[in-house]
């Protein structure tokens, strides 16, 4: 120890008296416990990881609540089922196998009943005038605060707010903008058809849902916005979908979170490490587009022209909301109907005596697809039946996606305490046997008058809510239902379809809180 550095060391250990010479000896000699630290760690994760399974099994105000194990501590079930995109088929067998309320979560309840599904969705009733099942707490809201510019008619959590902002929109779906509408309708869907034509010179096997898709795209974008600006957009818009039901089981683990006090933080902070969330909205609807077509002053009868009157009309909206909402116009009434659209053609195929039925029912009617209208295909009940019969069976949103936070009230004679997420199963309620004749068969027939004694006269069709109930019901659900009877009635009249190969909707098609990678095979050939 004859170095300089040595002697200096010694020294300044041994005469310095007060206790921060514990900071100033070698680390060999200050015998720090670690081992006993990390003990008490790992027991303390231990007891909390043991203390909430146990509260979630035994304690929570939902203990008594049915469902699987790992549904009732965790949100791993839950992130499963969308991993493996079956959400819908598995909560339905939850349903079928725990009852009419099952837990998918430790704070997520799922229901399969029509009182439910009006409790939720309907405000009022026997809760306090202001107790309303809102989003408030829902991931839906969480995401929408981060991802969007402004509040829009789907993420808006204020019963006011959304009231505010449904009568701005409520112009551009009345019945005579739905009038204004058809021609925009009605010529994609002739283009559509000609491009299926130019392909089937000779009899050959098409997908059709890239050529339907592209057409429902066209007419959206062609009404929000007067011309069809985001057809080059479609493909990103796609990319982008597959991208957010990658990440959708990491946000089931944040949506347990956000029950968690002081945990919301967090979660929001999660979400915003996902930089193509953020994107989405501007990705589909850049904002300069967006400022281009509100400095065109044109007289096109397109959803923006309408929206725009409401501010002459003393309602107001930023320019921010108008922009949010324009995009959730665009992608929102793009993805539901291209997603029935395809489920109906699929369904048809699949009965090629429903097919042909319709194609007599259409040719009984019209020479021509030219001849076609708007009012004359509303009235067809074949036309009419098959959709709302897709819809029955593969409706577009799963009752998870529109789940609501309880204020504290009763679902179907059943307590559920404030801030526990609750839903109605769309899809399981549509194919209850408990509402409806031959639940999982396709009977466009069901939707004729059925009379007393006839085999559908007993379906509850109250059950059948596609498009929401209640004051959240769907804005644009006419503006939906008029272009699939246009394009329908067009194919059908006009190219002779076959299915081809095995594919089968129930089976092969991914499910989480979309319906995502399905396809739609067929020979077509035209008529002669």
């Amino acid at each position: 120890m004859n170095s300089p550095i040595a002697r200096y060391t010694s020294i300044e250990v041994r005469y310095v008296p007060n206790s921060s010479s514990l900071f100033l000896r070698p680390i060999s000699e200050q015998h720090v416990d670690y081992h006993g630290t990390l003990k008490w760690l790992y027991a303390l994760i231990l007891f909390s990881l043991v203390y909430s399974v146990l509260y979630n099994l035994c304690l929570s105000a939902i203990a008594k609540v049915p469902g699987p194990f790992f549904a009732k501590i965790s949100p791993l079930w839950l992130m499963g089922a969308v991993y493996r995109r079956r959400l819908n088929r598995d909560i339905k067998m939850l349903h079928e196998k725990y009852g009419p309320v099952v837990r998918l979560s430790p704070t997520e309840l799922s229901f399969a009943t029509i009182a439910a599904q009006n409790a939720i969705h309907r405000p009022g009733g026997s809760a306090k005038e202001y107790a309303f099942f809102t989003k408030e707490g829902t991931l839906e809201a969480m995401m929408g605060d981060i991802i969007w510019p402004a509040t829009n008619l789907l993420t808006v959590t204020d019963p006011q707010e959304h009231q505010r902002l449904k009568k701005a929109l409520q112009p551009a779906f009345t019945s005579s903008a739905l009038r204004s509408q058809e021609s925009i309708q009605k010529a994609h869907a002739n283009v559509m058809i000609s491009n299926i034509k130019k392909s089937a010179t000779r009899r050959s096997c098409i997908d059709l849902t890239p050529l339907m898709s592209q057409a429902i795209w066209d007419i959206i974008s062609d009404l929000s916005f007067g011309e069809p600006l985001l057809k080059d957009q479609l493909v990103k818009f796609e990319t982008l979908k597959t991208t957010f039901c990658a990440v959708s089981p990491l946000l089931e683990a944040l949506q347990v979170l956000l029950a968690v006090p002081g945990a919301q933080a967090f979660a929001k902070a999660c979400v915003s490490l996902v930089p193509l969330l953020f994107w989405l909205p501007t990705r589909v609807l850049p904002s300069a587009q967006l400022r281009k077509r509100l400095d065109r002053q044109d007289q096109n009868e397109d959803f923006l022209t309408a929206i725009m009157r409401c501010r002459e009309l003393g309602i107001s909206m930023t320019d921010k909301e108008l922009q949010s909402n324009a995009s959730l116009l665009v992608m929102v009434g793009y993805d539901t109907t291209a997603t029935s659209l395809s489920a109906t053609m699929n369904l048809l195929l699949r009965n090629p005596h429903h097919l042909r039925a319709l194609k007599k029912e259409l040719q009984s009617h019209f020479n021509s697809f030219d001849e076609m209208t708007a009012a004359s295909l509303s009235q067809l009940p074949l036309l009419n039946g098959c959709i709302q019969e897709a819809l029955r069976l593969f409706p577009p949103a799963n009752g998870k996606g529109t789940n609501r936070t309880s204020p504290g009230a009763f679902i179907d004679g059943i307590y559920v305490p404030k801030g526990v997420n609750v839903s109605a199963d769309m899809y399981t309620i549509q194919r209850s046997p408990q509402y409806w004749s031959r639940p999982d068969a396709f009977c466009p027939e069901r939707w004729f008058e059925n009379g007393p004694g006839t085999e559908f006269a007993n379906d509850i069709r109250s059950s059948h809510c596609p498009f929401l109930l209640g004051p959240r019901m769907c804005i644009g659900r006419a503006v939906a239902l008029q272009s699939m009877r246009f394009i329908i009635a067009g194919m059908v009249c006009e190219l002779e379809l076959e299915a081809v190969g095995q594919y089968d909707w129930d089976d092969d098609v991914s499910n989480s809180y979309l319906w995502t990678d399905y396809r739609c095979f067929a020979e077509v050939s035209q008529l002669l």
